[in-house]
C-alpha cells in the first residue's frame, strides 16, 4: 500500500486522482489525501477530498482498469443535507471510464430519509473511516499487498 502520508491543500496531481485529466485545484480550506492499494492483481486508489469548516467530508474508491479508473463508489457526509451515505451503482453493466463513471451512481440510502447521525469528523477520523468503509487494512497482509 502506498499512502501519501498527511493532507494537502495544495492543487492534486492527476496521478492521486486519475479521472480528473488535469490537476484539481485546492482552494478555500479544502484538503485531500490518497493511498493506492493492491489486490488480487488489481489496484485501487482511495483519495479523500474534504472541507472540515463547510462540513463536507467526500471519499472515493477508484478501480484501475486497463490504462485508466472507474469510481467504485463514494463515502460521504455533508452539512447540507442529512446522514452518512454511499453513492454506488450495482446494476451498470459496465465499468465507465473516467469522470463520467461519477454520474452513473445512486446513493444509498435514498435522500429524504430518517439517517441522521450527526459526526464531529476530523480528518484523520474520516480517513480512518472511509479506510474501514472500503475495508483497506494498514498494513500489507494476504488481501492488500504492495502495488506494482
Amino acid at each position: 500500500m502506498s499512502d501519501t502520508g498527511s493532507w494537502s491543500l495544495k492543487d492534486m496531481p492527476p496521478r492521486h486522482c486519475p479521472i480528473y485529466s488535469k490537476s484539481r485545484p485546492s482552494r478555500a480550506g479544502w484538503h485531500w489525501r490518497s493511498l493506492t492499494a493492491g489486490v488480487e492483481g488489481r489496484e485501487f486508489i482511495m483519495v479523500a477530498i474534504c472541507n472540515p469548516s463547510r462540513g463536507n467530508w467526500k471519499s472515493m474508491l477508484l478501480l484501475k482498469v486497463g490504462n485508466d479508473y472507474s469510481v467504485v463508489a463514494r463515502f460521504e457526509d455533508h452539512s447540507s443535507h442529512p446522514g452518512v451515505h454511499i453513492h454506488s451503482h450495482c446494476e451498470r453493466s459496465g465499468v465507465e471510464i473516467g469522470a463520467i463513471s461519477l454520474g452513473t451512481l445512486i446513493r444509498i440510502p435514498p435522500a429524504g430519509g430518517t439517517h441522521r447521525r450527526q459526526n464531529a469528523w476530523t480528518l484523520s477520523t474520516f480517513w480512518a473511516a472511509a479506510k474501514d468503509f472500503y475495508r483497506i487494512a494498514d498494513h500489507i497482509g494476504p488481501l492488500f499487498a504492495h502495488a506494482s
